[in-house]
């Protein structure tokens, strides 16, 4: 009987390899496949660096916008930019500039 019992549990099951096959085909069809674990991990990485981008885009945004309320609304600094950006000066201002020529 403990003979019969040994020998039984050493067969080979037609349905247990299949089953394992199938197993084994569907680990890497999740692994592998567009919907797989890797496709997930690379669209996650793409998902937050787009957020990333975005946020600084906002940020950007928000400071564009405060500079051009500022251009339309105040004249200090309309003329503080015109001095920086164009050497504008004021009448009957003179402009010393001691800065090293290159």
């Amino acid at each position: 009987m403990v003979r019969a019992y040994q020998y039984k549990q050493k067969e080979k099951n037609p349905t247990r390899i299949l089953a394992l096959l199938l197993l084994a085909a569907l680990a890497l069809w999740l692994l592998a496949s567009p919907y797989g674990l890797w496709q997930y991990g690379k669209v996650s990485r793409q998902l937050n660096e787009l957020q990333q981008k975005n946020h600084s885009l906002e940020v950007q945004q928000r400071q564009l916008r405060e500079e051009i309320d500022r251009l339309q609304h105040d004249p200090e600094y309309i003329e503080e930019v015109a001095r920086r950006e164009y050497g504008l000066l004021k009448e009957n201002e003179i402009l010393f500039d001691f800065s090293p020529r290159r």
